[in-house]
């Protein structure tokens, strides 16, 4: 899944948001916990804890962030929980614009492997409306200031 926004904000200000896990709880549905190691903006190694709850679920997960390019991007891939990696980029369109973009990928085992089509619409879904969440945040926290 792969979803991007334009966000009417500078790229620094974006990035300063979403690379604190800790920030994800104001704008991902079903997060219901989250614990960063260490606390703060992202880095290297950092190993963030959450609690989702997707489709009457909860799913408890760790997650390790890897590959972080300052000011710009970082990936992630869950090492306790579900088998699933992705990133997030923030990448400057003008001196008061940025385009993020989300990937995830998610490999579904066991018998929810039926259940794909069903699941990959639900992810889709929640994954375009946490991106509309989060890019309505920003603006109107950029607007504010």
């Amino acid at each position: 899944m792969r979803s991007s926004a334009v966000v009417q904000a500078p790229a620094g200000f974006v990035w300063d948001f979403l690379h604190v896990y800790a920030n994800d709880l104001e704008w991902r549905s079903g997060l219901e916990k989250m614990a960063q190691t260490p606390p703060g903006p992202v880095r290297d190694g950092a190993r963030v804890e959450e609690t989702l709850r997707v489709l009457g679920r909860v799913v408890e997960s760790v997650v390790e962030v890897a590959d972080v390019r300052e000011g710009h991007s970082f990936a992630w891939r869950v090492v306790g929980g579900a088998t699933a990696e992705g990133s997030r980029a923030v990448t400057a369109v003008g001196e008061q614009a940025c385009r993020v973009d989300i990937v995830k990928r998610v490999t579904l085992t066991g018998s929810d492997r039926l259940l794909r089509p069903v699941i990959a619409a639900v992810i889709t879904r929640t994954e375009r409306g946490d991106l509309r969440r989060v890019k309505h945040l920003l603006e109107r926290s950029w607007q504010s200031r």
